[in-house]
């Protein structure tokens, strides 16, 4: 069986790619009503997500009531839905279609942390239509990178990564793309990192929307090796169906001094803990478009 997975996979990504297709050759509005459609009944179709959103829910908001809890879930999967229409689309835009399409707060913030030409760790997370984001700040004339895990189906990776390549989006993989993340910063570029989901990597658990949650490390050990400054940079979809993409102040990292690898180890606590403050705010102004399914909280 094993065998013929690549081929299932591949099997699987181009009758998917076949299905929606058609669907971004609609107009803009109708795709998007389209999709909100079909957010109201993604409860039914995928019971599973749908319980974890509820589960998290839970955790994160105790005071809600089990109706509250339930529309919240409705609300969140015709969210994502909504967003993932521009993600299809994304291979039809152009750069100026995107500009058009986002627009951003807090650009001073990013201007001031680079200093005129140092790199920057964009510290990001899942929220509305994060695919967006670096491709609105090339739109900016930005160098831009993304950290990635590579995909299960190579179909999918290579497809995404083509679509980056187009352009001009550096593509860096989490295990193996160290030396690209640190040229690129170290070349002036922004690099999108993501922390805000429960992964196999080195992390360490530190409060995340008021709750412990695992989270990875490499964001902070990439700053403090390259020197760079962290902001928190995220994406949502306005009720006007355009795009607010938002940054914050950079992080407060802390840098090392003269101690061991005690006090590095402690600094990455800390400056993690300050990563999950800083991008925790930005989620909240927007929480019903974040991935709610995904299994945040999880000991192991």
């Amino acid at each position: 069986m094993r065998r013929w997975k690549p081929a299932w996979r591949r099997m699987r990504f181009l009758l998917l790619l076949g299905w929606l297709t058609p669907l971004t050759y609609l107009p803009r509005r109708a795709g998007l009503a389209l999709m909100s459609g079909l957010g109201r009944l993604a409860g039914r179709l995928l019971p599973g997500p749908r319980r974890r959103i509820l589960a998290n829910a839970a955790l994160v908001f105790p005071r809600q009531t089990e109706a509250e809890r339930e529309a919240f879930a409705d609300r969140v999967l015709r969210n994502v839905l909504r967003n993932a229409y521009d993600f299809l689309r994304l291979s039809r835009y152009r750069l100026e279609e995107i500009e058009a399409l986002v627009r951003i707060e807090g650009l001073e913030h990013l201007e001031r942390a680079r200093q005129g030409r140092l790199g920057v760790v964009c510290l990001s997370a899942h929220l509305g239509c994060w695919e967006l984001i670096p491709y609105r700040m090339r739109a900016c004339g930005y160098q831009t990178g993304v950290v990635y895990r590579r995909l299960r189906d190579p179909s999918l990776d290579a497809y995404v990564a083509a679509r980056r390549r187009r352009f001009g989006i550096g593509t860096y993989d989490r295990d193996t793309g160290a030396r690209g993340m640190i040229r690129c910063l170290r070349s002036g570029g922004l690099l999108g990192v993501l922390i805000d989901q429960h992964t196999r990597v080195d992390s360490v658990r530190v409060p995340f929307l008021g709750r412990p949650a695992w989270t990875p490390t490499g964001a902070v050990r990439l700053a403090l090796r390259t020197e760079t400054p962290i902001v928190p940079v995220v994406i949502d979809m306005e009720a006007d169906g355009r795009h607010r993409l938002r940054i914050g102040p950079a992080v407060p990292i802390e840098r090392p001094g003269v101690g061991g690898d005690d006090e590095i180890e402690t600094l990455i606590w800390r400056n993690t803990a300050r990563c999950n403050e800083a991008i925790g705010r930005l989620i909240w102004e927007a929480r019903e478009q974040w991935v709610w399914f995904h299994e945040r909280w999880r000991d192991a």
